[in-house]
């Protein structure tokens, strides 16, 4: 539905003004500095992200809107499961997806990333995801890559 101003997060009319609201490293919600406990509150919020044509990230629920400070990632990899030929990742969403494994990149303090939602947005590895992967690690001549399904899949700086 849209009345000329756009579609649902894109009128002016229907911004949330007022609180922060932040989504830290570990993919926790905050309001104005506390802590989202409400599960499905936090749900809702971790399916409801999109970019912002201003740029950075924001919430949409319905025709509402809010903007975002991410933290780090507007995403994050809860837990992989490593199948014969792919990795399937579990993300903060609910959603699990097939990993984009030539997307693989390590960031500041060994942190593990890869683009997730058609290569729309980055996600950031938590440590138990880190892990189950890490079990494919493979040291290379060029450094370190993931092998999964008899291809190397190096690890980017």
């Amino acid at each position: 539905m849209t009345d000329g101003k756009g579609g649902p997060g894109t009128d002016p009319r229907f911004r949330f003004e007022g609180a922060e609201i932040r989504l830290d490293k570990e993919g926790r919600w905050f309001h104005d500095g506390e802590e989202i406990t409400h599960k499905l509150t936090a749900d809702l919020f971790s399916r409801s992200v999109q970019k912002d044509p201003a740029g950075g990230y924001r919430l949409v629920v319905g025709l509402e809107w809010a903007p975002i400070v991410v933290e780090d990632a507007p995403y994050v990899i809860r837990g992989v499961d490593v199948e014969e030929d792919k990795a399937v990742g579990r993300l903060n969403d609910g959603s699990m997806e097939e990993l984009d494994l030539a997307s693989l990149r390590v960031g500041a303090d060994n942190v593990l990333y890869c683009d997730v939602k058609g290569g729309e947005f980055p996600a950031r590895f938590l440590r138990p995801a880190y892990y189950q992967l890490m079990k494919c690690l493979e040291e290379t001549e060029d450094g370190y890559a993931v092998r999964i399904g008899g291809k190397l899949w190096p690890l980017s700086p």
